[in-house]
C-alpha cells in the first residue's frame, strides 16, 4: 500500500462506520449528549443488576445489530453511546477509568430478566471483540457481556440500598460489582471481569499500579527471576483496548514500543532496557528496566514550583543533544514531555515511545499530548509531514514553561509579554519562538 494508504483505509472506515451508526440510532430517544435511550427512563426499580456489552469503535455497529432484537424481545430499558466518537473517549479510560467498555447498559427490571438477558445477549454477541470492563464481572469467559449491581438512577445519586434500607456508595472498583449482601445470580461467570493484576507467572509480582487506561496499565512490580530480586517496570497491551481505526489496539502499541526501544538502544539512546516481553490473560507485557531518578516535572505538577530562565536554558542544553541523537537514528520521540523526561545522577534518561515513528514516516495516525504538541489541522487522518516538529515544538515548550510557570499561548504577542516580564534573555526568547513557530500546515 501506498503512502497515505493506511490513512485512507482509515479515513475511510471511520467514515463509513459513523454514517452506519447514526442510521441505527436515529430513532432513539437524544436526551442527554452522551448517550441514547431506547425509552424514557420511568417506571424502573431504582437500583437493580445492569448488564453492561463491550464494543470497541470498530466493532460497535455488528454489536449493536446483534444486540438490539434481543433487547427488543426482552423488552428492556437500554442506553447506547450517542456517536462512536464518545466511544473512543469512553474506552480511552481518561475520563473515567470505569467507563472503559460501556459500550451499552440495559436495565432489567427483575433478577430472572436479567439472568435471561445476559444468557441471550451472551449468545447473540459470541466471537465478536470489545475491551475489558473495569470493575464488572464477565458473564462469560471470552464473552463482551459484564454486569454489576447498582443505581439505576432512581434514588440519590451514587447510592444503593441494603434490605434494612440502609444507604451504601455505589462504587466502581475491585471487588464492588457484587454487594456482600446479595449472591451472585449469574453463578457460572468467569470470576474476574475487570483489571485486578495478580502475579504474572512466577517471576513477576505486580504491587502498584503507575496507571491505568484502556489500552493497558503500567505497574511497579518485583522480578523474581533474578537475585537479588529487583524492582522493574512492566507495560501491559490490552486486547481490545482503545484499539485505533487502523485495528492497532494495546496489545499492538505495547509490542511496537519493545521494538521502538531495542531500536532506540542499538543508536546509543537512554531509554530503559527491555528485559523480557511475554503473553498473559490474553494481554501482551514488557518488562522494563525501572529508571530510578525523578522526573524533570512531576505528572500530578505541571508547572516548576520556581520559575527561572536559567534553568529553562539548561535543560535546554542538556536536552537538545539527546533529542538530536533521536532524529540522527531516524525517528521522531512524539511523545516528548518533562514527565517522559526522568534525570538519574545528572543524567537524561527517556520513557515512553508508543507513539514514536520515522522521521520520514507520513502514513501514521496522528499522536500526541495535550499541551506538548503543535497545533494539528481537524482532519484526524490528515498525511503527518515529514521531519521532527512535534520534538522540536515539545522542546519550545518545555523551555517556555521552566522560564515562565505557564504553557505558551500560540499568539506571538501574548508570548512576547510574558518574556519581557520575566525577563528573558533575548538569545533564549529566539530560540524558544523558533521551535514553537512551526507550521501548522501538513501535506495532503
Amino acid at each position: 500500500m501506498n503512502a497515505s494508504g493506511k490513512l485512507r483505509v482509515a479515513r475511510s472506515a471511520k467514515k463509513r462506520a459513523d454514517a452506519e451508526w447514526r442510521r441505527r440510532v436515529r430513532n432513539l430517544l437524544h436526551a442527554e449528549g452522551f448517550w441514547r435511550y431506547s425509552r424514557v427512563r420511568s417506571g424502573l426499580p431504582r437500583q437493580g443488576w445492569k448488564i453492561h456489552v463491550s464494543a470497541t469503535a470498530l466493532s460497535a455497529n455488528k454489536v449493536f445489530a446483534q444486540v438490539y432484537p434481543v433487547l427488543r424481545a426482552h423488552n428492556v430499558s437500554f442506553k447506547v453511546v450517542a456517536t462512536l466518537t464518545i466511544l473512543e473517549q469512553l474506552n480511552s479510560g481518561l475520563g473515567k477509568f470505569s467507563q472503559v467498555g460501556k459500550f451499552l447498559t440495559a436495565y432489567p427490571k427483575s433478577t430472572a430478566q436479567a439472568t435471561a438477558l445476559a444468557k441471550d445477549l451472551h449468545a447473540a454477541t459470541r466471537g465478536l471483540s470489545g475491551p475489558k470492563i473495569p470493575y464488572d464481572l464477565r458473564y462469560r469467559q471470552r464473552g463482551i457481556v459484564y454486569y454489576r449491581y447498582g443505581s439505576f438512577g432512581g434514588g440519590p445519586t451514587g447510592v444503593i440500598l441494603d434490605p434494612q434500607g440502609k444507604a451504601h456508595p455505589d462504587r466502581r472498583q475491585p471487588d464492588s460489582a457484587v454487594p456482600p449482601w446479595l449472591d451472585d445470580p449469574f453463578r457460572r461467570a468467569s470470576p474476574k471481569g475487570g483489571f485486578s493484576v495478580g502475579p504474572l507467572g512466577p517471576d513477576f509480582i505486580p504491587f502498584k499500579a503507575l496507571m491505568q487506561r484502556g489500552k493497558g496499565g503500567v505497574y511497579e512490580a518485583l522480578d523474581l527471576s533474578v537475585s537479588p530480586v529487583r524492582l522493574v517496570v512492566i507495560k501491559e497491551g490490552r486486547r481490545h483496548g482503545e484499539t485505533a481505526w487502523n485495528g492497532m489496539d494495546g496489545n499492538d502499541l505495547v509490542r511496537r514500543e519493545a521494538a521502538v526501544l531495542r531500536a532506540l538502544a542499538r543508536a546509543g539512546i537512554p531509554v530503559p532496557e527491555v528485559l523480557r516481553e511475554f503473553e498473559a490473560n490474553g494481554n501482551r507485557y514488557v518488562v522494563l528496566e525501572k529508571i530510578k531518578g525523578k522526573p524533570l516535572l512531576d505528572r500530578m505538577r505541571p508547572q516548576p514550583a520556581r520559575p527561572s530562565w536559567r534553568r529553562a536554558r539548561q535543560t535546554l542544553e542538556m536536552l537538545e543533544p539527546v533529542i538530536a541523537a533521536i532524529h540522527q537514528a531516524g525517528w521522531v520521540w512524539r511523545d516528548c514531555k518533562p514527565s517522559h523526561i526522568f534525570i538519574e545522577d545528572g543524567r537524561v534518561r527517556l520513557i515512553d515511545f508508543e507513539g514514536a515513528c520515522k522521521t520520514d514516516d507520513i502514513d501514521v495516525l496522528p499522536w500526541a499530548s495535550r499541551n506538548y504538541s503543535p497545533p494539528l489541522d481537524e482532519e484526524p487522518f490528515a498525511t503527518r509531514r515529514k521531519g521532527t516538529w512535534e520534538d522540536d515544538y515539545a522542546l519550545g515548550v518545555i523551555a517556555f514553561q521552566l522560564g515562565t510557570g505557564k504553557f505558551p499561548p500560540p499568539e506571538s504577542r501574548r508570548r512576547a509579554s510574558l518574556y519581557r516580564r520575566t525577563k528573558c534573555p533575548e538569545t533564549l526568547r529566539k530560540k524558544i519562538d523558533r521551535l514553537l513557530e512551526i507550521s501548522s500546515s501538513r501535506v495532503q
